[in-house]
């Protein structure tokens, strides 16, 4: 199907793979365009080290926010927690999906998979396309 007009497409696989590769240059050389932009803006107004600033340009509201990114390094955290009150503990442990479990549960395990199928949502995800030029 035609996106635009709801037809049914005329274009080929290889039309399509075609335009598909043009498309995805010419986001990539946006996205390019837009970071040494983002760039340039910063040199030109700075950045906090964490937390946002607006700037006002000629009718422009231009906001920068700086980030930092933190990790916990679990083995030496468990190695000072008992240091630091348990009420003022700043980490979380989070239970979290191990796929391959599940996977493995699903092929081999059935019964125990239905049980744990039980409490995991599951809903389909966007398709992933990549088209390289046949050599």
């Amino acid at each position: 199907m035609d996106n635009q007009t709801n037809q049914p497409s005329t274009h080929t696989p290889t039309d399509l793979a075609t335009d598909w590769l043009q498309a995805k240059a010419a986001e990539e050389a946006a996205r390019e365009a837009r970071i040494r932009i983002e760039d340039e803006m910063i040199q030109a107004l700075g950045c906090r080290d964490e937390g946002s600033q607006t700037h006002d340009a000629d009718g422009y509201k231009i906001t920068i926010t700086g980030k930092i990114n933190r990790t916990l390094d679990r083995a030496a955290w468990e190695s000072i927690a008992s240091k630091v009150p348990e009420d003022l503990r700043p980490v979380e442990y989070k239970p979290s999906l191990d796929l391959k479990g599940l996977r493995y549960l699903q092929d081999h395990n059935p019964d125990v998979y239905r049980v744990v199928a039980e409490a995991v949502t599951a809903k389909p995800g966007k398709a992933s396309i990549t088209v390289k030029e046949a050599k």
